[in-house]
């Protein structure tokens, strides 16, 4: 059987370069040899690269992350070359990094969203840029000096800041993965997310390997199941392609969606492949099975 000439790109000018660097490394070091022919392609931080690596390729493994590859840019490209690409197309990406514009749309469909709030005396309040991912320029405040610190943190990168309401509850998360073990939309075991004492999962602790993750999350099979639901629920109305990652607030049984991310990282860290290998789905299968996606879409 002919081999399928796979370009992984990486790297990218975002806060998240070496971060999709470790997502396209242990992409590469996990793909089937026998399958594929590996093109391995590192965007610099100044956004260097030769699209002559497109030439004779016939998918494109999307290893970025944040700005630029997550947002519809690169997706944007990629289609103007019409070369196939794993994950979510262009407005899909766009929306789902967009929080302003991915909370409206969750609300028109009926899932609860952590409300936009004044910062009072005595209460916390969550700040966070609208179009950044992997929970970067994100501050937890409850005075009005460290307010102003948060928003220039989030304006740094990002025009608009949202400030909403904290929500003191369990961190969930659950996975979505297309055409696999014969259903069209296959929610992963759902994870409980439990930061060290003193953080939330923020951008270090995502990575650092202090977190805790439960998977699957000990909680009612009730709630596990609406987790997965809501999952399902925000790929399909986001439009996203291939794989995706909701990320959830749970207080009182209430479910908050807090975002869908378009394209989950791929590192040894990530909670998407710890829940597929709880399916049953090692990471290998894993990528074989995005990269069909990609074919087929």
């Amino acid at each position: 059987m002919k081999k399928i000439n796979l370009a992984v790109i990486m790297g990218g000018m975002s806060s998240e370069h070496e971060v999709s660097l470790d997502t396209g490394k242990n992409v590469i070091k996990n793909l089937d040899k026998e399958k594929y022919n590996v093109k391995p392609v590192i965007i610099s931080k100044k956004g260097e690269w030769s699209l002559e690596v497109l030439k004779d390729t016939d998918v494109v493994f999307n290893a970025l992350h944040g700005e630029y590859g997550e947002d519809g840019r690169i997706q944007g490209l990629l289609d103007c070359f019409k070369v196939p690409y794993t994950g979510s197309g262009v407005l899909s990406s766009a929306i789902g990094m967009d929080k302003i514009k991915s909370y409206e749309i969750f609300k028109l469909h009926g899932l609860n969203v952590p409300k936009e709030t004044t910062l009072k005396k005595g209460e916390k309040v969550v700040v966070k840029p609208s179009c950044l991912g992997s929970s970067v320029g994100i501050s937890i405040v409850d005075n009005q000096k460290d307010l102003k610190k948060a928003i220039k943190k989030a304006t740094r990168k990002c025009d608009a800041v949202i400030i909403e309401e904290y929500i003191d509850g369990k961190e969930l998360t659950c996975g979505i993965l297309e055409n696999a073990k014969g259903q069209k939309y296959l929610a992963l075991p759902v994870t409980e997310i439990i930061p060290p004492d003193g953080h939330f999962f923020d951008y270090d602790v995502k990575y650092d390997g202090s977190t805790q993750e439960i998977t699957p999350a000990k909680i009612s099979k009730k709630l596990f199941k609406e987790i997965q639901e809501q999952s399902i629920k925000a790929h399909q109305i986001l439009g996203c392609a291939g794989y995706s990652r909701a990320d959830f607030i749970v207080k009182n049984n209430k479910i908050y969606i807090l975002e869908v991310n378009t394209l989950p990282g791929l590192t040894s860290e990530s909670l998407l492949p710890k829940a597929a290998k709880e399916a049953g789905i090692e990471f290998s299968k894993l990528l074989d099975i995005i990269i069909t996606n990609a074919i087929n879409n």
